[in-house]
C-alpha cells in the first residue's frame, strides 16, 4: 500500500491553528485521529478531502497552494469516489428535502438500494423506526442527532456500495468525522461493524476522526484481522498549535486494563431518591436493574456512590438529568434530595432558590449550555462564590486539576468563547466540582477529551466519593465505565407510550 504523507498548514488570519508535519494518510487502510474536540481534527479531514473554505482560512499543502491540492486530478477521484460524514449531521442535511430524498440524491441513486444500508444501522425491535423517518424534513430536533448520524452513515455506506458494485472506476476517500458521537455504544459498534465490512470487500482510503479512544479496544477485540490495516494519529496542542504524531492503541489497552471497580455503596440513606416512574413529552420513563426484566424501581444514589443511568441514544437520559435539576418541566415526576421531598408540582423557584449549587450541581453533555461566552475563564471559576477560588494562586491551583500547568498563564486571560470543545468541557467540568454539593450528574464527562484529560476527570471523580458525593452519572463510554462501576449501581432507563 502507498502511504501519502502531508504537510498541512492551517491558519486564520495571522494565527496558526494546525501544523500537521508529514501527516499520513494510507491507501486502502483505516487511520484514526483521536484528540480532543475543536482543536482542528475536522479542519485536517476537510483539508485532505478538498473541502476546507479558503475564504476563511489559509491552508497550504506542502509547498503548493491550496487551490492546486484541491483541484489536482488525485484530489478531485478521491472526493467524486468518496464521501465525507460530517460531524455535525445539519452541515450536510438539506431542510428542504425528505430524508429520503436526500438518501438517493445525486451520485447515491447509483446504489441499488440506497434506503438499504440506513436498515443496518438500526436494532430489529426499532427498524419501524426508518419508515417514519423517511418523509421527514429534517429540522433541528427531528430526528435526533443519533437517528441522522446513523443517516448520513447510510449514505456514506451506499457511496461505498456502488464502489463495490463496479460503480466507480477507483477507490474513493472517505472521511467519518465523529461519525458515532450521538451514539450508544450498541449503535456505535453496529455502525463500526458495517463499516468493517464493507472495508473487507473493498480498501478505500478512510479517515476516522473521533475523540472516543473506546474505539480502540473495541477494534483489536472485534476486528483483529484487520490489526495490519489500522493506522492510530493524535492531534494535540503544543504551543497554541494543533500537531499530530502516531498514537500507541496498547498505551489505552494497558490504561484500560487497569482500571478497577469502585467499592460497591450498600448503606445509608440515598443523597437522592427518584421515583420509577416519569412522564413527559407524551412518553412514560421507567428505571429498572440490568436483568431484572420489566420490574420497575427507583433510581438512588447514595453518598459516595458512583451511579451509572444507562440507555440507548434518544431515549431520554439528559431529559431525566434536566428534570432533576430543574430545567425541564415533567408532567408527572416525585423524588427526594438529601432530604426533601419535591415533584412537579413543586414550584420551580425552589430549585434556583434551595438547590442549584447547593444540593446539587451538573455538567451538561455541552458545555455551552452552562458557560458563559463572554466570560472570562478565571472570572467563571471566581463567580461561584468559593472561598478557595478568590485569588490568582487559588484559580490557577484549580485549573491545574485538569490543565496543564504550562497553558495556565495565557488561558487566564481567554474568554470563553475562544477555548476549545475540551477546553470548554474541561472548565465546564471544574465548575460542577468545585462547588461542594451532595450530588453531581455528569452528563457525558468524557465527552470531547483527549485520552489525558479523560485520565484526570476519573481522578477527580474519585475524590469526590472519598469525600462522600453522590454522583449521578449518564455516559456514552461503557468501554471505561462497565469497568468502573460495580453492577449494584448500574441502572437502565427504558422508554414506553403511556397506557
Amino acid at each position: 500500500m502507498t502511504t501519502s504523507r502531508f504537510d498541512i498548514r492551517i491558519a486564520a488570519g495571522n494565527r496558526l491553528l494546525v501544523d500537521a508535519v508529514g501527516f499520513p494518510l494510507e491507501e486502502g487502510a483505516i487511520t484514526f485521529l483521536f484528540g480532543e474536540s475543536g482543536i482542528g481534527k475536522s479542519l485536517i479531514g476537510k483539508a485532505l478531502f478538498g473541502i476546507l473554505d479558503e475564504s476563511e482560512f489559509r491552508i497550504r499543502m506542502g509547498a503548493a497552494p491550496y487551490a492546486e491540492y484541491r483541484d489536482s486530478p488525485p484530489a478531485r477521484a478521491a472526493r467524486n469516489g468518496g464521501f465525507f460524514m460530517f460531524q455535525e449531521p445539519s452541515s450536510h442535511l438539506n431542510p428542504l428535502l425528505t430524508i429520503e430524498q436526500q438518501m438517493k440524491e445525486g451520485t447515491l441513486a447509483k446504489a441499488k438500494d440506497p434506503l438499504a444500508p440506513a436498515m443496518e444501522l438500526w436494532r430489529d425491535a426499532d427498524r419501524g423506526t426508518l419508515p417514519l423517518l423517511l418523509p421527514v424534513y429534517p429540522r433541528p430536533y427531528r430526528p435526533s442527532g443519533g437517528e441522522k448520524q446513523r443517516i448520513l452513515a447510510a449514505m456514506a455506506f451506499s457511496k461505498m456500495d456502488i464502489g463495490l458494485s463496479g460503480g466507480a472506476d477507483s477507490p474513493g476517500l472517505f472521511v467519518f468525522d465523529e461519525p458515532t458521537g450521538s451514539l450508544d455504544r450498541e449503535a456505535r459498534d453496529r455502525l463500526l461493524d458495517r463499516l468493517f465490512a464493507r472495508f473487507r470487500l473493498r480498501h478505500e482510503t478512510i479517515l476516522l476522526v473521533t475523540h472516543d479512544y473506546g474505539m480502540i479496544s473495541y477494534v483489536q477485540s472485534r476486528h483483529r484481522d484487520l490489526e495490519k490495516s489500522f493506522r492510530f494519529m493524535e492531534l494535540y496542542v503544543s504551543g497554541g498549535v494543533a500537531r499530530t504524531r502516531e498514537f500507541d492503541p496498547g498505551r489505552f489497552l494497558a490504561w484500560l486494563g487497569d482500571l478497577r471497580k469502585e467499592p460497591a455503596i450498600e448503606s445509608g440513606s440515598p443523597v437522592l431518591r427518584v421515583e420509577g416512574e416519569i412522564r413527559v413529552f407524551g412518553r412514560v420513563l421507567r428505571f429498572s436493574k440490568p436483568g431484572g426484566g420489566s420490574r420497575t424501581g427507583p433510581l438512588e444514589v447514595r453518598p459516595g456512590e458512583l451511579a451509572y443511568l444507562k440507555a440507548g441514544s434518544g431515549i431520554g437520559k439528559t431529559t431525566v438529568a434536566k428534570i432533576i435539576v430543574g430545567l425541564l418541566h415533567a408532567d408527572y415526576f416525585r423524588f427526594e434530595i438529601d432530604g426533601v421531598r419535591l415533584g412537579d408540582v413543586s414550584p420551580r423557584s425552589y430549585w434556583r432558590k434551595r438547590l442549584w449549587g447547593k444540593k446539587m450541581t451538573m455538567a451538561f453533555q455541552h458545555a455551552d449550555e452552562a458557560l458563559n461566552p463572554r466570560a472570562g475563564v478565571s472570572d467563571t471559576l471566581r463567580i461561584l462564590g468559593k472561598r478557595s477560588l478568590r485569588g490568582a494562586a487559588d484559580i490557577d491551583s484549580a485549573l491545574a486539576r485538569l490543565f496543564d500547568r504550562r497553558e495556565i498563564p495565557e488561558l487566564r486571560g481567554k474568554k470563553v468563547w475562544q477555548l476549545s470543545g475540551g477546553q470548554k468541557q474541561r472548565l465546564n467540568l471544574l465548575r460542577a466540582f468545585a462547588l461542594d454539593t451532595p450530588l453531581i450528574i455528569l452528563d457525558e464527562p468524557l465527552s470531547a477529551l483527549d485520552f489525558e484529560s479523560i485520565d484526570r476527570v476519573l481522578g477527580l471523580i474519585r475524590e469526590a466519593r472519598a469525600d462522600g458525593r453522590a454522583i449521578l452519572l449518564i455516559s456514552h463510554n461503557e468501554d471505561i465505565f462497565d469497568r468502573i462501576v460495580p453492577p449494584g449501581s448500574v441502572h437502565v432507563l427504558e422508554s414506553a407510550e403511556p397506557s
